[in-house]
């Protein structure tokens, strides 16, 4: 029986192969140019595991900054400069704002009607809508304040468990999504630790090319019993914890408000309004959790690439130390409402978004045929922004793989945030808020602990590597460094505001939906 399975399986291969090698013939030519492939398989070879970003780049030279590599199941149109981005993904954002249709994390694991996978039709538009009201200009400002009380408690962490610094930033981070969208109390352990396992999930099962069912869409129909599913098991796993996150806490929501025991946040908010109406419920459902996976990833790989770059560059650290201190003091902690008056801190943050990229390449799908440079991209492309390429271009930033966050401060160099956080249509309704976090975050740190590379059991200073992460979101490898109190007066400080913190409401202070 397995002999017999298997040799259907091999025919199987050779006919979709065929079939798709066919079928693409016709329109190969209409397509931008791009580097030779092999027979079937295109240029899947061509295309690592890691450091896809600057492979992307280098299959790219001698073709142009917009350069087509076929797959066995999609053709990607790599977009490598910031022109070719601004000209399809923003200025013709109707036309590319689908997303890649990946069996593994939609169909199997059950991630298909998250905002953050949907395709660009009226369900999505009406979730980005509310996403906007919940995630713009008046709510982030309305966060403030919670913000400003979680940065004291980020410390306060850092200085107990320093070793720990990743994974207690990932906490903080998911204690202020899971407010933010359900309005839950930052020690509810249990729902933390579901949410998170959801987000590894997510980022497991989002990349192209990682998974063989999403190559080969056939393989779905495969038991979990067959020697080749291992997806099947893996996703068999994962799709009750993940529906069981989606649903959760917006029920727990629901049934708050039906004794009127609520806490503000966006789903309790935003359900108000929706007078029970289905569609507009399943929209705010979808949108609440995609805050969770969205906003607490971006963060802790924001912060993961903040702490390496300052153990690496301490003359860096020292220089931002003394604009605090100048700026500041030594009084409290800094708030989000110092940003304005800190343009070396905010040239860090530009410098972390740029050196390392939180999103390494941005894939938006066409929805239909377009011409572009007199070229056809048939609907189903997928156009890739290589948002690495851009960052690290050196006609635009010198010295490219150093930190520098002079280039910002003093040279006038392009904005290296807001293309971290999408375009046109699928533009991160959340960035605001993910941004403000991020300040206020890396500024409390920097005001009050010191970043140094670690040193093992002989005194020998510990090597740090600066390769680039695989998934969806850009994590560097796990890395150790030296982390404490710049003096006794800053951990008073740290002990002093975490208490204070705890002595004022956990709820939101206000929640305005204004956008």
């Amino acid at each position: 029986m397995s002999l017999l399975l298997a040799d259907i399986l091999a025919v199987g291969l050779c006919l979709f192969f065929l079939h798709y090698a066919w079928r693409k013939r016709g329109r190969a030519n209409y397509l931008p140019p791009g580097p030779p492939g092999a027979p079937l398989l295109g240029n899947l070879l061509q295309i690592p595991a890691n450091g896809v970003a600057r492979a992307l780049r280098d299959l790219s030279k001698g073709y142009g900054d917009v350069v087509t590599l076929r797959l066995p199941s999609s053709t990607l149109l790599v977009l490598n400069s910031r022109q070719a981005i601004s000209d399809l993904l923003v200025g013709r954002s109707a036309v590319y704002s689908d997303r890649s249709q990946l069996v593994m994390s939609g169909e199997l694991v059950g991630f298909k009607d998250s905002i953050l996978r949907q395709n660009n039709t009226p369900r999505f538009r009406k979730c980005r809508k509310l996403l906007r009201r919940g995630l713009g200009a008046g709510p982030a400002r309305s966060f403030a304040p919670f913000l400003n009380r979680q940065s004291a408690f980020l410390l306060e962490n850092l200085c107990r468990r320093p070793a720990d610094f990743v994974e207690i930033v990932k906490r903080n981070a998911a204690a202020v999504s899971m407010k933010i969208a359900y309005g839950y109390p930052s020690v509810d352990e249990e729902l933390l630790d579901m949410m998170l396992r959801t987000s590894e999930y997510f980022l497991e099962t989002t990349t192209l090319g990682t998974w063989l069912v999403d190559l080969l869409p056939f393989l779905r129909h495969l038991p979990e019993w067959f020697p080749l599913a291992h997806f099947q098991r893996y996703a068999a796993r994962a799709r009750p914890i993940v529906q069981e996150c989606i649903d959760k806490p917006f029920e727990a929501v629901k049934q708050h408000m039906e004794t009127a025991t609520a806490s503000a946040s966006f789903s309790a908010m935003l359900l108000e309004e929706a007078n029970g109406d289905p569609e507009t419920e399943y929209c705010i459902k979808q949108s609440s959790s995609g805050i969770l996976l969205g906003q607490t990833d971006t963060t802790t790989a924001a912060m993961s690439w903040f702490f390496l770059a300052m153990a690496l560059y301490p003359e860096v650290q020292a220089k931002a130390q003394a604009e605090i201190d100048t700026v500041i003091g030594n009084d409290r902690l800094p708030r989000i409402e110092d940003r304005k008056d800190l343009p070396y801190i905010q040239a860090i943050m530009q410098e972390v978004f740029r050196w390392h990229p939180i999103v390494l390449v941005v894939p938006h799908v066409a929805s239909e045929d377009d011409i572009y440079r007199g070229y056809v991209i048939p609907a189903g492309t997928t156009a890739v922004a290589n948002i690495w390429a851009v960052l690290h271009d050196e006609s635009v930033y010198h010295d490219a793989d150093k930190f520098i966050p002079e280039r910002f401060s003093e040279e006038g160099a392009p904005d290296s945030i807001d293309i971290a956080f999408g375009f046109g249509r699928r533009v991160c309704p959340g960035k605001l808020v993910a941004q403000a976090h991020i300040f206020v975050s890396i500024t409390a740190t920097l005001a009050t602990l010191n970043i140094a590379r670690a040193q093992n059991a002989d005194g020998h200073v510990i090597e740090l590597d600066l390769e680039d992460g695989s998934g969806p979101i850009n994590f560097p490898k796990s890395y150790e460094i030296s982390l404490g109190p710049r003096s006794e007066a800053a951990a008073e400080l740290i002990r002093r505001s975490a208490e204070h913190s705890r002595t004022l409401p956990d709820d939101l202070d206000v929640f305005s939906l204004e956008e």
